[in-house]
């Protein structure tokens, strides 16, 4: 059981590892890849794009982490339920890493771009839209299996009763949450910023508390069976 709690440790860990990850690649990818004259800004920040990349990548490698520490917990309860979560944030974070990378790309390009003498309505501005578009796809494609496996993680968090109830309810209802704020997304409705916050945030709060939870309380163990189900 000692295993079991240094697993749930690493995993909380990794799961702040993540956010930060995510948070901090976005702060370096955002202003550049974003603007509008962002192939004429790559190849002078490339660095910057680097160090993004990498920033990005760590969380999908977190997240990764996160699943096989998880996993070997929850197998307890249902090898194949939790097989099936390992696989989902597998995927995810393999996609989130595949995303990130793509931004490389844009650095050799950029460079051609600016040797050309930055020609407007090129075909430099279709391949760069392109590998955004490549980009965006990876990270739209990772929400999917996120909120799959995210689904799969609360209802076994709740019926191991490893940690509270509180907080693997407060999960299932934030991904539904997250899931009503996706589907609204791709249908073109847009309730304004304040009611995607409110839609968004509390998956964010939940895995952060999460996160927390696991790092100083830990898990119960009492109740996980001796043997997978």
């Amino acid at each position: 059981m000692e295993s079991f709690q240094r697993n749930a440790k690493i995993a909380g860990v990794s799961f702040l590892i993540s956010y930060l990850g995510l948070i901090l690649g976005g702060m370096f990818l955002s202003p550049i890849l974003e603007a509008p004259d962002y192939l004429a800004n790559v190849f002078p920040n490339a660095t910057l794009v680097g160090i993004g990349v990498l920033l990005e990548s760590v969380n999908g490698i977190a997240v990764i982490g996160i699943a096989v520490m998880m996993f070997t917990i929850l197998r307890k309860y249902n090898e194949g339920i939790a097989l099936g979560y390992l696989a989902f944030r597998v995927v995810e974070g393999f996609l989130s890493i595949l995303g990130s990378t793509k931004a490389l790309s844009l650095i050799e390009l950029s460079d051609q771009y600016i040797q050309a003498g930055t020609p407007s309505n090129s075909y430099f501005d279709a391949l760069g839209s392109l590998i955004l578009a490549d980009r965006h796809w990876d990270m739209e494609m990772l929400t999917v299996f996120f909120i799959l496996g995210a689904l799969i993680f609360y209802f076994l968090l709740y019926r191991t009763e490893i940690i509270p109830s509180f907080i693997s309810l407060w999960g299932f209802i934030a991904i539904l949450m997250m899931t009503s704020f996706n589907i609204l997304l791709y249908t073109s409705i847009d309730l304004g910023i304040f009611i995607n916050l409110i839609l968004v945030l509390p998956i964010m709060a939940n895995e952060i508390f999460l996160a927390l939870w696991l790092i100083i309380k830990g898990i119960g163990t009492s109740s996980l069976p001796t043997q997978s189900i």
